[in-house]
């Protein structure tokens, strides 16, 4: 059980290519095959942030009736909405993988949870294990079944420090949020709430890089390397599968020196937001073994 330190309240309405991203976002594809006539471009050989990093968490939920418990209890939050309704604990051989998991459902009709009916669920996990860290990593599994209906996309889990913005927050460089995105057709990508995105709503950055199948489990994994304050020199790197898909340079994630890597900001559902994005039907998605590594010794 990881000891909660968070007090954020929860979020319920809340080498280089030279390939460069607009409003000063420069963006490093490692896959050749990702841009288009640029077959000749280097191929930087970064391992995972998992092989370089010390592991320092890997909470996974009990097998409880009460879900809501049990995700307090494996995560020590309590910033959570809609863990007591739309969350299932699956057991290892449910999951298949040796380790416990969550089944979040979306009820039909469903989109962001500010929207109207609830679909997915949330909560801030914050872990004591990367107190003051500058540099972190994450990594866990996600599973779409079969015949999983996409629509226009949805919210995934991703680090965060300090404020956490979220669901058109003003970012004011006292804190950040990295979560993925799944978009139409299983398309991925980075969706970042960092200083300089320039929009009101996240800044949607390798959209397309990879996709995600269905009925099977894949690995997603995250690295985060926090600006200098006042400087533009933050970082972001992917890996899918262990496979590098994009290194993303030039990122300002704060302007205080007091904001660091926090830990999961566990966020899911469709959307956006109104009738475009809800989900036609009931679905679900399954995630399991949550890992958080710091870069110490």
């Amino acid at each position: 059980m990881l000891e909660h330190h968070s007090s954020k309240t929860a979020f319920h309405p809340r080498q280089r290519t030279g390939l460069s991203l607009a409003l000063g976002l420069s963006l490093s594809i490692f896959a050749v095959q990702a841009v288009a006539g640029k077959s000749d471009l280097p191929i930087p050989q970064l391992s995972p942030c998992s092989e370089r990093y010390t592991e320092v968490a890997d909470p996974a939920p009990p097998q409880l009736a009460d879900t809501q418990e049990a995700i307090r209890q494996a995560f020590g939050t309590h910033d959570d909405w809609a863990t007591d309704k739309n969350v299932t604990i699956l057991s290892p051989a449910q999951t298949g993988i040796g380790e416990t998991g969550m089944r979040i459902a979306y009820p039909a009709g469903t989109s962001s949870p500010g929207d109207q009916a609830e679909g997915g669920a949330g909560f801030y996990a914050t872990i004591p294990a990367l107190h003051g860290a500058e540099r972190a990593c994450l990594s866990y599994r996600v599973r779409f079944p079969e015949g999983f209906n996409f629509v226009k996309g949805g919210k995934l889990p991703g680090l965060y420090g300090g404020d956490a913005p979220s669901g058109g927050d003003a970012v004011t460089g006292d804190g950040y949020s990295m979560r993925f995105m799944w978009r139409r057709d299983g398309k991925g990508e980075l969706y970042e709430y960092v200083v300089n995105k320039k929009k009101q709503y996240g800044k949607s950055v390798g959209r397309g890089l990879w996709h995600f199948p269905t009925g099977k489990w894949v690995t997603i994994e995250q690295e985060i390397v926090l600006n200098d304050p006042q400087r533009r020199n933050g970082i972001a790197r992917v890996w899918v599968d262990g496979r590098p898909i994009l290194e993303q340079r030039g990122i300002v994630y704060r302007k205080l020196p007091t904001v660091y890597a926090d830990g999961l900001m566990f966020s899911t559902f469709f959307g956006g937001h109104g009738k475009s994005w809800r989900t036609p039907k009931d679905q679900h998605v399954d995630f399991a073994d949550f890992r958080f590594y710091a870069d110490r010794p």
